[in-house]
């Protein structure tokens, strides 16, 4: 078995030349959750690498008058939007020919920088690290930020800064309830709302952190990445990282919250950052995986290209 370079796309069904994952037929996947939907709509999660339309995660996305924009703290507008950001688009229409519903900033953390490392490419932001691929100016102990970026277990592997539009401090990640404890992508939370977030699921907190106690104090919480503003799903596209979870297929993207179904082999993509195609029916049946790098301009040449 070879390893994918970073110019090539693997199909992974049956029959496919250069297969990586089982050929069986994938299970019956589980019902869907009522607030994700069923079958409908295209979600894509991932970085904005160009304008013209949206290209988020290999996928050529229009807007038109319709398109809502939003963040964490609610409602912006399209000149909010910059390249680099961390995008939850929601899409209807056929693949080639897709049109935003829905376009929501996903800062994985807002907070202030309490501490700063490596020349100034690594960050703590919420007792969180957060590692730049090149300096910014906003790095300035004291400064607070909206961090947009990909979880890569709990480090954020960041795409941009740009000042906090809201003095309340925000995690968005995967929610784990093992133990006692509730964690969103490893900042620990309690608080308003903090009983309606699913282990495994994701989870949008906003409210204070006390860096005394590694404590963040919900003031809202919400528990749905995607909300049916294109009906329910039935295709992902998700750029990420994956990381090892207690459930079959022993892998998920970090910070997504969902799950893929259960046969797949994804263990060699396991390493490096991933873009993963395929059908949304509850559970992930990704069909598709696009390696790519790690340098910013590559990756958006190859995403660019792979979106035409």
């Amino acid at each position: 078995m070879t390893r994918s370079t970073h110019t090539r796309r693997f199909i992974l069904g049956a029959g496919a030349a250069g297969v990586f994952w089982p050929s069986a037929a994938l299970p019956a996947p589980a019902q869907p959750r009522q607030s994700e939907g069923g079958i409908g709509g295209t979600g894509i999660v991932g970085i904005l690498t160009e304008f013209g339309s949206l290209i988020v995660a290999g996928r050529r996305v229009a807007t038109d008058d319709l398109t809502k924009y939003s963040d964490g703290y609610g409602e912006i507008t399209a000149s909010d939007i910059a390249i680099g950001d961390s995008l939850t688009v929601e899409a209807g229409g056929p693949t080639d020919r897709l049109t935003a519903r829905r376009v929501h900033v996903t800062h994985p953390l807002v907070g202030e920088i309490t501490a700063i490392a490596n020349g100034g490419r690594e960050l703590t932001i919420l007792g969180t690290t957060v590692k730049l691929a090149r300096p910014n100016r906003l790095v300035q102990m004291g400064q607070r930020v909206a961090v947009s970026g990909l979880w890569r277990g709990n480090a954020v592997e960041a795409s941009g800064l740009t000042p906090a539009r809201d003095a309340r401090d925000l995690v968005s990640g995967t929610v784990d309830r093992a133990g006692f404890a509730t964690t969103v992508s490893g900042v620990r939370v309690s608080g308003t709302g903090i009983q309606q977030l699913e282990d495994e699921g994701f989870g949008s907190v906003v409210g204070r952190y006390d860096p005394n106690t590694g404590l963040m104090r919900s003031q809202r919480a919400v528990t749905a990445r995607f909300t049916g503003a294109a009906g329910p799903l039935k295709r992902l596209a998700i750029e990420g990282y994956l990381e090892q979870t207690r459930a079959a297929p022993g892998y998920r993207v970090a910070g997504l919250g969902h799950s893929f179904a259960r046969n797949i082999d994804l263990s060699p993509y396991a390493q490096g950052r991933t873009l993963f195609l395929g059908d949304y029916t509850g559970l992930f049946a990704a069909r598709e995986a696009l390696g790519l790098p790690e340098d910013p301009a590559a990756r958006a040449q190859i995403l660019g290209a792979f979106a035409r």
